[in-house]
């Protein structure tokens, strides 16, 4: 059993807002999820700003014929720079953003999961003789499944 499970009490995180709730239940794991979002805006707003070049490209340089610089070699340059970087942008951003969603779930459902098996373990003898093994395993299998989902 891992010292997260026995410091992190689930019974504190039920609360009548479900988003509280959640929340709470996000105790160690809340930055590493706000850094999953920011990262995720970042990627998205990288993305856009590829729309945006491309606009500035088709409609500016090649229409107008405005140039960055001196030359248009050195305009098609940038463009094409500022096309790369913002894809590596989109891409790490997109892929931290996954890591560390990724990250914060799968902790919350191991914190969920040792919560559990110590209940479990916790209950009397009698209610373990009365209850069929095989559907305590798959309740508890299909309930943290599904919360990890």
């Amino acid at each position: 059993m891992t010292n997260n499970a026995q410091t992190f009490d689930f019974r504190n995180a039920i609360h009548k807002n479900r988003l509280a709730g959640i929340w709470r239940m996000m105790t160690d794991y809340r930055a590493s999820y706000i850094l999953a979002t920011i990262t995720l805006a970042i990627s998205a707003l990288a993305k856009t700003s590829v729309y945006l070049l491309l606009r500035f490209f088709a409609n500016d340089v090649l229409e107008q014929g405005k140039m960055i610089g001196a030359t248009m070699t050195g305009t098609y340059m940038w463009i094409g720079l500022g096309f790369i970087g913002l894809a590596l942008i989109e891409g790490g951003g997109s892929f931290l953003s996954g890591r560390l969603a990724a990250y914060t779930a799968e902790g919350i459902t191991r914190r969920l999961r040792d919560f559990l098996f110590d209940h479990i373990q916790r209950l009397s003898f009698s209610y373990h003789s009365a209850t069929p093994t095989g559907d305590l395993i798959e309740r508890v299998t299909s309930d943290v499944d599904s919360l990890r989902r």
